[in-house]
């Protein structure tokens, strides 16, 4: 009776290992990620002023009435989600977590500059 109870425990702490979360990734990591996934729409400095950005309204990430107009918590939700059910936008929950999308937003999209390419840096860069 007790190799059911011990197969179970052991089931379980096998399953919350593989649920724990990947680790953080870098501000680095982040920069590389929008090159790789958003610059289609949104352009490589986050002003979204190439032509598919402009054909889908991408939202501008270098102006800064726009983005003081945006709150962190719902430009995450924006990325957790996608817009208009990820057919405009694609939802990035399954490749960012909660904490990434944060950063993402914190030291990337709020930091865009017109006319500065988004794209990784080496470490200690910025």
């Amino acid at each position: 009776m007790r190799m059911p109870l011990l197969l179970s425990c052991l089931l379980a702490i096998g399953l919350r290992a593989a649920e724990s979360p990947q680790p953080a990734r870098t501000v680095t990591e982040l920069r590389a990620f929008f090159a790789q996934n958003c610059v289609k729409c949104h352009g490589p400095d986050g002003s979204a002023r190439n032509a598919e950005g402009k054909k889908l309204g991408g939202f501008d990430f270098t102006d800064a009435k726009k983005v003081a107009g945006e709150t962190d918590a719902d430009m995450v939700k924006t990325i957790r989600k996608g817009i208009f059910f990820g057919r405009v936008m694609p939802s990035f929950k399954d490749q960012l977590t909660e904490a990434d999308m944060a950063l993402l937003v914190k030291e990337v999209l709020r930091k865009a500059e017109k006319g500065k390419a988004i794209a990784a840096e080496p470490e200690g860069g910025r």
